[in-house]
């Protein structure tokens, strides 16, 4: 049984190179370079174009089953949609600027700020800042940045710092 089915796979692929060899002597037979090129291309798409349709056409349905259990399995929850646009989206009641008042501010580790607000509050300095003027007679905020981040400042002057919530 073996070797009929062998024998029979060689005829077939006999035939086959058979043909293509026809179709091969036709386009040597043309005269013209420009046509002949035209034959030797078109044959040789359709002996590529064959093997990679199909194979193409499975790996097609193989990547959609894919892509479509990934999405059942994963669902479109709201958290999913809103993923990285919490910077886009102010929610209601979001603040944008407060003003606070300094209970303590000490000097750390590289000349970086940690300051106590009277709310119970502590923030610390993340920039390598420098000089920030101090005066216990003016008001300070605190405002929302880009990004999520947040800047200490003093009214009346240009200087802020970057700071971030501790407690």
């Amino acid at each position: 049984m073996y070797k009929t089915l062998l024998g029979a796979t060689l005829l077939l692929a006999a035939g086959s190179v058979n043909a293509q060899q026809e179709a091969l002597q036709q386009c040597a037979g043309i005269e013209d370079s420009l046509e002949r090129l035209v034959c030797y291309d078109s044959l040789a798409k359709k002996s590529q174009g064959e093997s990679k349709q199909a194979e193409g056409k499975a790996r097609g349905k193989a990547q959609a089953e894919k892509q479509k259990s990934k999405a059942e399995r994963r669902g479109n929850s709201s958290l999913e949609r809103t993923f990285g646009m919490e910077h886009k989206d102010k929610e209601e009641g979001q603040l944008d600027r407060i003003e606070v008042e300094v209970a303590a501010k000490e000097q750390g580790p590289y000349d970086k700020w940690r300051i106590e607000l009277s709310n119970g509050q502590i923030w610390k300095q993340t920039d390598s800042g420098g000089y920030f003027p101090w005066d216990e007679d003016d008001t300070y905020y605190i405002e929302r940045g880009a990004l999520n981040s947040f800047f200490f400042g003093r009214e009346g002057s240009n200087r802020r710092m970057r700071v971030q919530r501790v407690k």
